[in-house]
């Protein structure tokens, strides 16, 4: 007998903190309700007590009100770009789901030289009585760290023995030079697709990994004006 096969549709975006914030979150609204997918992630999502009470988790969800949500603070900012800030602003990773899921925050090694913490949020989403473990990541803005980070959230994931579809902001502008760490289990977005999800230099930082019991059966790097970063959205399929 042939295995089900299940479908998830799932977008990232790096929210670029409250940046230009109030042209945006509109657009962000309603390109999200015309995908409709069933999980978001979210990477530089903020609770800047000077803007809004809520964190942008919250916010996005009071107009999409999707049933399962999480956020987790990566680090808490006292400056920006060396001026102290009137309060503390929390920084880190959100999801927001149609689909019953738990997390786990798993903190990665911060190089001395590194002024922020970084974490992965790794979730556990139930698509009926079927478990498909998806990763958000964000990670640190050098190569050496990002490679760092990259290499230690798949050593991790291979040690807990989670095939994880990996998802988020890698910081790295060209994923293939990790092929070797990567290519036996996954398969990355841009190994297929061919697009620029950080238009600023007219690269990519942004990536969807896929182990090797899934598959993508859509892609898309969205073009409209959602942060500093594309949107990407990607339906991925997988047998259960």
């Amino acid at each position: 007998m042939s295995n089900k096969k299940n479908t998830i549709k799932l977008v990232s975006l790096n929210l670029w903190r409250f940046h230009d914030w109030e042209k945006r979150f509109p657009e962000i609204i309603r390109v999200i309700k015309e995908i409709d997918p069933d999980v978001i992630f979210t990477q530089e999502t903020q609770r800047d007590i000077s803007i809004d009470s809520r964190n942008q988790i919250e916010i996005l969800n009071a107009e999409l009100a999707y049933p399962y949500t999480a956020y987790e603070i990566a680090d808490i900012k006292l400056t920006r770009k060396g001026v102290p800030l009137k309060n503390p602003v929390d920084h880190g990773l959100g999801v927001l789901s149609k689909l019953p899921f738990s997390s786990e925050a798993i903190e990665l090694t911060k190089a001395a030289d590194d002024k922020e913490k970084r974490i992965v949020l790794a979730c556990k989403i139930m698509i009926g009585e079927n478990p498909l473990f998806i990763a958000n990541v964000h990670f640190s803005n050098s190569d050496r760290w990002a490679e760092n980070h990259f290499k230690e959230t798949l050593s991790l994931l291979k040690e807990k023995g989670i095939a994880s579809v990996l998802a988020g902001d890698f910081n790295i502008f060209n994923i293939a030079q990790y092929k070797d760490a990567y290519g036996k289990d996954y398969a990355a977005s841009s190994d297929q697709f061919e697009y620029i999800s950080y238009p600023e230099d007219n690269a990519s930082l942004d990536y969807i990994l896929l182990p090797r019991n899934c598959s993508f059966k859509s892609f898309e790097c969205r073009q409209e004006y959602l942060s500093d970063h594309r949107m990407l959205s990607a339906e991925i399929e997988f047998e259960s």
